[in-house]
């Protein structure tokens, strides 16, 4: 709604000059102003709150122009020369669920969105890999080079959400001064239907082909020597037709947890049956051939009450990933601990994550494989978090390999 001159200036009015109400994640990114300088990229220093104010109140002013702002469908940042946010319109009040403007002011696009590495010493831009970000670099480019500039880039955030974003960062100058417009589009849900169905299709085609082929085969008997190489296709067609209803059932379970969907249903089982039954559908993949699943004999066997559909497909799709990052002739152990009421079930490989790919593993569309979705650590993460009210974590080094856990409360 077009705002009129009159609730616009008392927008800009009410802000106090002195005890200024934004919340406790601004203070502490703001306290990094004077006393946190450090960075691996971008600079890290910030204009105090009392400045940030001032800009803010400034823009607030113009009625025309925050008629303008908050007409707009996109969500709109200012930016000054320090990438602080100094002016948001309603848009991204409302799509990112901002109780106010003086939430956020202050604060650097990763940080509204909570990103991982901005809980550093400088806040977002100076991490490491923030390198990578097209967030950054779009803004960077616009500053140093007063570009245009369109990017995309994947944001983590520290309470397990991931944005796939859009983002277009242009120069502006209001009354003298040299601002950054940085807009905001979430392109995640387009690419993640997308992408599940076009990985959901091809891998259907793929088994169904070989579901085609096997029948012929059985058709024409002079293909086929004898009862044993009859019985032997025979179970290779069951198999295979197991893997289609596999397939089918994964991809329904994830559309409908993207779409906040999912039901969950659930029961009482014993942990040690579930791994047995997860590990013997694995060796049924074409990604266990030639690789060595070991249960755990040291597991623990306990009953737990929650969705077994669910935990049997975050188990599956972690041993999956275990199987195909491992060489023919590799042990993938499962294993399953009870600890202060909460099952822990650990997937273990020897290969190891390279460190520059560590802190992407959850993100949805990240993928180490040359035809990878990227949705199976995604979908670990996403099911155990949301749905099965437990955690999901991982660690990688040289020492150990690598192991991907799960936490589940034994009782939902």
């Amino acid at each position: 709604m077009l705002r009129s001159a009159s609730s616009v200036s008392s927008r800009s009015q009410h802000i106090p000059s002195s005890a200024f109400p934004f919340s406790l994640v601004a203070k502490i990114f703001i306290i990094y102003t004077d006393i946190m300088t450090n960075t691996h990229f971008a600079p890290a220093e910030r204009d105090d709150m009392d400045k940030i104010l001032d800009v803010y109140r400034l823009i607030a002013s113009e009625p025309i122009f925050m008629a303008l702002m908050d007409r707009l469908e996109q969500n709109i940042l200012i930016l000054n020369d320090r990438r602080q946010t100094v002016f948001i319109n309603d848009a991204v009040i409302k799509n990112y669920s901002i109780e106010k403007p003086e939430d956020i002011l202050g604060m650097r696009p990763g940080e509204i969105f909570k990103c991982l590495n901005s809980i550093n010493e400088g806040g977002c831009g100076t991490a490491r890999f923030c390198k990578e970000c097209g967030a950054v670099n779009a803004i960077l480019a616009t500053q140093l080079k007063n570009e245009e500039r369109l990017e995309e880039c994947v944001i983590t955030s520290f309470d397990g959400e991931t944005y796939e974003l859009q983002v277009s960062s242009k120069p502006f100058e209001f009354k003298g001064v040299q601002y950054t417009l940085f807009s905001i589009c979430d392109i995640g849900q387009k690419k993640r239907m997308k992408v599940l169905e076009q990985i959901f299709f091809h891998d259907v085609l793929n088994i169904a082909g070989g579901i085609h082929s096997m029948l012929q085969l059985i058709m024409d008997g002079s293909l086929i020597e004898d009862d044993a190489e009859r019985d032997k296709i025979n179970r290779l067609l069951v198999l295979t037709s197991e893997q289609l209803i596999n397939e089918l059932s994964a991809h329904k379970i994830l559309k409908a947890a993207e779409m906040n969907e999912l039901i969950v249903t659930r029961s009482k089982f014993m942990s040690t049956d579930l791994l047995s039954s997860v590990t013997a559908m694995a060796e049924n993949l074409k990604s266990a051939y030639g690789k060595i699943i070991y249960l755990d004999a040291g597991s623990d066997c306990f009953e737990i009450d929650t969705d077994e559909s669910l935990l049997t497909r975050v188990l599956l799709n972690m041993l999956t990933n275990a199987l195909e990052a491992s060489e023919v002739g590799d042990k993938v152990t499962v294993s399953v601990r009870l600890a202060n009421s909460i099952a822990v079930f650990s997937v273990h490989n020897k290969q190891v994550i390279p460190e520059q790919n560590r802190h992407l593993i959850y993100q949805r569309s990240f993928t180490t494989k040359k035809r990878g979705s990227g949705l199976g650590t995604h979908s670990v993460k996403l099911l155990t978090e949301r749905y099965l009210n437990g955690r999901a974590d991982f660690v990688s080094d040289e020492e150990i390999g690598t192991v991907f856990r799960i936490h589940i409360p034994v009782q939902f």
